[in-house]
């Protein structure tokens, strides 16, 4: 091995040892790849959703629900599991738990695009296709930032930081953009109070699932 390839090999240890950066605290690497995998899952549950309201039929739906339970099981196995750093405060020990925290808020807002779908799909309710093309930007744009965001917690990539926080800004205009439009369309009577109602959740659930991606950068690369 060469001296180059050792001295990058130390430095790839060196930052593996210091973890996270999160506030004073950090998290350590067992804890990095337990958040990782978190959003792996919460990412197969967006693509349980996504197919099932591509398709007009529930397929995975149930299964996306199951997945949801698994995730809560996952999420408290490794709160109890992440290590307490010594002489840490009780608010830097907190701050640890922050990133968890969004992920949850994440997999909850999950669920209600979930609900959503299932309600769409049994009374059958058309939209727009001004409106299937602004959620075809929210369910890439989720999908995209999922992935992402599980690959900047087990990597902490200053790149991708810069990334999911550009992305994430766009799409939360973009909702707020979107918002405006159903609004005039509801107006104009070109959909009925039972869509409007269907797709107004699923905007302000997408819109709080960005927000908390956004917070978990922020979180994790605070110092």
């Amino acid at each position: 091995m060469t001296p180059g390839r050792m001295a990058d090999q130390g430095l790839q240890t060196r930052k593996n040892e210091r973890g996270i950066n999160l506030g004073k605290d950090t998290l350590d690497e067992k804890s990095c790849l337990a958040l990782h995998e978190i959003a792996l899952e919460l990412k197969n549950m967006l693509d349980g959703i996504t197919h099932d309201f591509y398709r007009h039929r529930e397929e995975y739906l149930s299964e996306v629900k199951q997945l949801s339970d698994a995730t809560v099981s996952s999420m408290k196995k490794s709160v109890l599991s992440m290590p307490i750093i010594a002489g840490a405060s009780l608010k830097e020990a907190a701050g640890r738990y922050e990133v968890m925290r969004d992920l949850e808020y994440i997999r909850l807002n999950l669920e209600k695009i979930m609900r959503a779908t299932r309600e769409k799909l049994n009374r059958s309710v058309l939209f727009s296709n001004w409106a299937v093309e602004e959620l075809n930007v929210l369910f890439a744009g989720a999908g995209d930032g999922l992935t992402i965001l599980s690959e900047y917690l087990k990597q902490c990539a200053e790149t991708n930081r810069e990334r999911l926080e550009n992305e994430t800004e766009k799409l939360l205009r973009d909702i707020s953009r979107f918002s405006q439009q159903h609004e005039d369309r509801f107006m104009k009577g070109v959909c009925t109070p039972e869509s409007a109602a269907i797709y107004q959740s699923m905007l302000d659930a997408f819109r709080d699932i960005f927000r908390h991606i956004k917070s978990c950068v922020v979180k994790v690369f605070r110092y």
